[in-house]
């Protein structure tokens, strides 16, 4: 015999009738499915503590259905308890439930104040459900998170990344000569930023802050010391966010040391700016550019590597249904001083044109496969003349350089992932000295708070 259980709702979640498994078979399954319906019964009376208990029995008891599970996602939801209730709507993810599954999920993560997340959720149901009713509401949905609410209030974003892989031809710069030389390494980043100084709203559609920025990276290569790469940056800048509009003015310092050596302090003045639906009134697409311009003092043994460097980047990414792309176009421009001696010369400031594409997957189950194409066309406009394994070499230098990367990501929680990356560069150069090829496998685990 086949059963029906209403929900009846007075919130925001769906009034639904799931079906049940197939009658009980056994004293158990019988004594569990009694337990089911009397803990809905005792929702829909306003029993909430009653109907949790009894619910959460049926569960311990052994019972599989997608009408206990999404029961309890309501109930949990209702009490504010919002980690069970995502918990428990997951368990309808890939089931004939999993359009209703995610719209309520994205109903759960307004509840907890990430609208990106909740974005996601009514952006996959848009997307890909099946029932109209299900589709408007999403719509909806994002249409209230587009037009009518505030910017959500910007808050502190930490991020802790630790991983470990293999890297082959390694290389002190990515634009040097390779060495031939492969390792191991473990890599450890540090990074967080936020408001320090709120400087309230404008027009009631739209926040200014006065926002802090800080990172600190190391790349530890476990026999070739003189390739350890250590990074840190520290940031102040002035952000206005609006509903679909994002715009950022601020002062970087980064510092850089190689193989124990600090190389080099940047002293960047950053530009950003950011639109989101810039395509659709849905989810449409995200458009960004920014723009750069650093001054890099080098510290002693690194003189020649002084002077400016200009960069501007325009980026533009759109989602459909599970799927994500991303394009990317970037320009760079640098004044340095150049390495001149013993009757060689090598340029330092190269001009520069990147392209980058990427595609990934965002999988209900709370994963993300990714893939991405690159290419960088280097000019350095000035003629080289240096020795290298195949002799003496001379003429203007000019690399394409190509790159490849796959990536894999799993949510165990909302704050922690593993995440897994393998990538393949490879530089054709006008001079033999600069052509390489160089693979990097990574696996590592993230936190972000």
């Amino acid at each position: 015999m086949s059963r029906l259980l209403f929900l009846l709702l007075t919130g925001p979640l769906l009034m639904v009738a799931l079906p049940s498994l197939a009658a009980p078979g056994d004293t158990a399954d019988t004594d569990a499915w009694q337990l089911l319906q009397e803990g809905v019964g005792a929702f829909e009376r306003g029993e909430l503590a009653q109907a949790r208990r009894l619910l959460e029995q049926a569960r311990e008891s052994g019972l599989e259905s997608s009408a206990l599970y999404y029961n309890l996602g309501v109930l949990y939801y209702r009490v504010g308890d919002y980690r069970r209730s995502r918990q428990a709507f997951r368990q309808l993810l890939g089931t004939e439930h999993e359009d209703l599954a995610g719209y309520n999920l994205g109903l759960v993560a307004l509840g907890e104040g990430d609208e990106k997340m909740a974005r996601v959720w009514f952006g996959q149901v848009f997307d890909t459900a099946g029932q109209e009713k299900l589709r408007r509401l999403a719509g909806r949905q994002l249409q209230i998170l587009n037009q009518t609410q505030s910017p959500a209030p910007a808050h502190w974003l930490g991020l802790v990344a630790l991983s470990g892989g293999y890297e082959s031809n390694l290389a002190l710069r990515p634009d040097s000569a390779a060495s031939d030389l492969s390792d191991g390494f473990t890599d450890v980043l540090l990074a967080g930023r936020g408001p320090v100084l709120p400087l309230g709203a404008t027009g009631g559609s739209s926040a200014e802050a006065v926002q802090l920025s800080a990172s600190v990276f190391r790349r530890h290569y476990h026999t070739e010391r003189d390739f350890i790469t250590d990074a840190a940056q520290l940031g102040v800048s002035w952000v206005s966010r609006g509903v679909a509009e994002r715009y950022e003015i601020g002062v970087e310092q980064r510092f850089f040391r190689e193989g124990g050596d600090s190389r080099e302090l940047h002293t960047a003045l950053v530009l950003e700016y950011q639109q989101d639906s810039c395509a659709d009134d849905y989810l449409g697409g995200r458009c960004q550019l920014a723009l750069e311009a650093s001054y890099v003092r080098p510290f002693d043994g690194f003189e020649p590597y002084e002077g400016m460097r200009y960069e501007a980047v325009a980026s533009y990414d759109h989602r459909w249904a599970r799927w994500q792309a991303a394009g990317s176009l970037g320009l760079e421009f640098n004044r340095r001083e150049d390495l001149a001696g013993d009757g060689q010369f090598a340029g330092l400031s190269p001009r520069r044109q990147e392209l980058g594409l990427e595609l990934s997957y965002l999988g209900w189950a709370a994963w993300i496969l990714g893939g991405g194409l690159g290419y960088r066309y280097s000019d350095y406009p000035d003629p080289y003349q240096i020795t290298s394994d195949i002799g003496w070499e001379s003429g203007r230098r000019v690399d394409h350089r190509y790159s490849v990367e796959l990536t894999a990501e799993d949510f165990l929680t909302q704050s922690w992932s593993v995440v897994a990356a393998a990538s393949h560069h490879s530089n054709d150069s006008s001079l033999h000295q600069y052509d390489y090829d160089n693979e990097v496998y990574r696996l590592g685990i993230d936190y972000l708070f």
